[in-house]
């Protein structure tokens, strides 16, 4: 006998202050709850530099005033002060622990495979959000406490599925803050578009971008730092773990962490061997526990998504093995209803 899905599944409509509102309101004690516990936060509080941090709320007003209209919501729905949900949504980055990507790719259909790796407490705070804007792209993603969407994998209602990675950017500058390019691209109408929300020249840090459109029947992954880029075509088989692995990005100098080594080595050996079919791989690469605590599939996974890209956007979501529950899955229905 399976159990229930754990992953709360909420909806939200309005501006975009009503609907972080809502999320506020609805998610409030695990907003409160993160903000209390995080070390990381209190360590930011305790080093900010008043200037630079006023310097670049009026970046952030003056590029994306609807999104900081979004944290204001959050801030107000929950009762948590709205500074602190400023650090958390410009400063903070979760642990670099993981997140695993692998696509399988053909003429008519795209597979993408993504572990959501963070720490563990967020298992029970995190939720799937499917957002339906007065003014915007309805879109379905997966959401931390207290951060605006945009973080996580995601699809919109106009065929973008999105993945992340994150990346140790050589070169942060003060700029826009990468959540808030995460969540403008929420908003993508086709690939391009996405490269071109995530290449803002005022970007403040570099990420990985995995990025498929199904009216396009193409996929992309793209590397950013502060200040370059590379785009790389995916024609077949792609794995991606959190450091420079592009033809255009590899050779710079970069802090890789035991763990992206030893996930990506394996990744790609195993995407290279095997049979079946692309989902049932795909899931035999992330659920991989070899070379643990540094595994594919670790300690530090909270979830796994796997997009099948075809005649619809189809997701299915699996919460961690112990669980023992059933997926839940998705299509571009979930925005009709």
């Amino acid at each position: 006998m399976s159990n229930e899905f754990p992953i709360e599944v909420f909806h939200v409509s309005g501006s975009n202050y009503e609907m972080g509102f809502e999320i506020g309101s609805h998610f409030k004690q695990k907003i409160k709850r993160f903000v209390e516990s995080s070390e990381t936060l209190k360590s930011i509080r305790g080093n900010l530099n008043e200037r630079k941090h006023k310097e670049l709320i009026e970046i952030a007003n003056k590029h994306f005033h609807l999104y900081m209209e979004e944290i204001r919501g959050i801030s107000e729905g929950s009762g948590i002060d709205y500074n602190d949900l400023i650090l958390l949504n410009f400063k903070y980055e979760y642990p670099t622990i993981g997140c695993s990507t692998v696509i399988f790719k053909d003429k008519d259909r795209i597979v993408l495979g993504h572990n959501e790796d963070g720490e563990r407490e967020n298992e029970n705070n995190a939720f799937i959000l499917v957002a339906k804007p007065d003014k915007g792209t309805p879109f379905l993603v997966y959401c931390y406490p207290g951060m605006i969407p945009g973080n996580a994998f995601s699809f919109n209602s106009r065929g973008i599925v999105m993945t992340g990675n994150a990346m140790p950017t050589p070169d942060p500058i003060l700029g826009i803050p990468r959540h808030l390019i995460d969540r403008s691209m929420l908003e993508a109408s086709s690939i391009e578009d996405a490269l071109d929300l995530a290449l803002l020249p005022e970007r403040a840090s570099g990420f990985s971008y995995n990025i498929v459109s199904l009216n396009e029947k193409r996929a992309v992954n793209l590397e950013t730092t502060s200040r370059m880029y590379y785009v790389t075509e995916v024609e077949d088989r792609f794995f991606h773990t959190n450091h420079y692995v592009s033809t255009g990005l590899r050779g710079i100098v970069q802090r890789v962490s035991e763990s992206s080594r030893i996930r990506y080595e394996h990744g790609v050996k195993m995407m290279s061997n095997g049979e079946g079919a692309p989902e049932k791989r795909i899931l035999e690469i992330l659920y991989s526990t070899l070379n643990e605590p540094n595994s594919i599939y670790n300690p530090w996974t909270l979830c796994t998504a796997i997009f099948d890209v075809s005649d619809d956007i189809h997701l299915t979501v699996y919460a961690r093995k112990e669980r023992n529950c059933k997926p839940i899955e998705f299509s571009t229905e979930i925005f009709d209803m």
